[in-house]
Formats: C-alpha cells, structure tokens, sequence
C-alpha cells in the first residue's frame, strides 16, 4: 500500500512539473521545474525496485544535465531565451497526449513489472546477479548500439547549445 502512495506522489509530482517546463515563461521556473520532474522520476524508479537506475537519474539527469541547462542558459541572451510567442504553448498543448502517453506505460510497467518478462529471464538475472550487474550486461551487450548512438545525440545537442550560446560581435563604447 505504502509503495502505491509513494508510486502516486512521485507521479503526480513528475505530471505537474513536467507541465510547468511546458507551459512557465520564465527559464529559471523552467528549469526548476525540470529538476522537480527529473526527481520525482528518480523516486517513481526507487518505489519500482530499480535503484540503480534511479540513481543514474539522479546522478545524470538531475545533477548533470540541469548544471549543463543552467550554463547554457547564462549563456543564451535573454531575448532568446524567454518564451514570449504563443508557439510554444500550442507545441506543449500538442506534447500534452505524448506525456500522458508515458505515464500510462510506465504506470503498466510498475503494475506488471519483471513478471511478464518473457520466461522470467529478467528475474532470474536478478536473483543470480543483482540489479547493476544486470543493467550493465543488456546495455553493454544487447543495447551497446543504442547506447553509443544517445551518446552521439548528447554531443550534438551539445555542440548546439556552444553555438546556440556562442557571443555575437558585440562593440562596446570605451567612453
């Protein structure tokens, strides 16, 4: 009963903030809000027995994604920072189904869990190995590529957000 209670906060939480980096003006509220949604996830990953999972959010997401969005964001101008034009609402109103999307799959995922993996695989990984060592032997083995590949989207994203951030010639008055 408890872990339902939990499950039911950490969700709420992740909805609700997951909203406000929609639909909020301002960057720095966004940018909360992304943390609050990036924990509470984090808390929806402890209450489904997957902690070292959870902790990679925390450690990655929540720590070092949000310090790479904060340094961005004291790099952008502010002109282009802020969300003024309407666009933006109507595109978070349109990702508003894709979100709801995920929760009902991850609320699926926490209700049937491990048991309908096929043959109990996953399960008896678990028992013989643990949960990291599992999670490192598929992703180094059966999703390596994918791996690789979200490592190369980080770097572009990366790179876009230098020169997103990049300083026009600027001339300054020496008076």
């Amino acid at each position: 009963m408890i872990q339902w209670l939990a499950f039911l906060l950490f969700s709420g939480m992740a909805l609700l903030s997951g909203l406000g980096v929609v639909l909020l003006p301002n960057p720095i509220y966004v940018i909360i809000a992304l943390l609050s949604a990036l924990v509470s996830i984090a808390g929806i990953f402890f209450v489904a027995g997957a902690e070292l999972v959870g902790a990679l959010q925390l450690i990655i997401y929540a720590v070092a994604i949000t310090v790479f969005y904060v340094f961005v964001l004291t790099a952008v101008p502010w002109e282009k920072a802020l969300k003024k034009d309407p666009h933006y609402r109507v595109e978070g109103i349109l990702s508003l189904p894709f979100l709801v999307a995920l929760y009902v799959e991850m609320f699926l995922v926490f209700l049937v869990g491990v048991s309908v993996s096929p043959k109990g695989q996953i399960r008896e990984l678990v028992a013989k190995f643990g949960n990291a060592e599992v999670v490192g032997s598929v992703l180094f083995s059966k999703y390596f590529l994918a791996f690789e590949l979200v490592s190369l989207v980080l770097l572009v994203g990366m790179i876009g957000a230098v020169l997103i951030g990049r300083k026009e010639d600027q001339v300054y008055d020496r008076s």
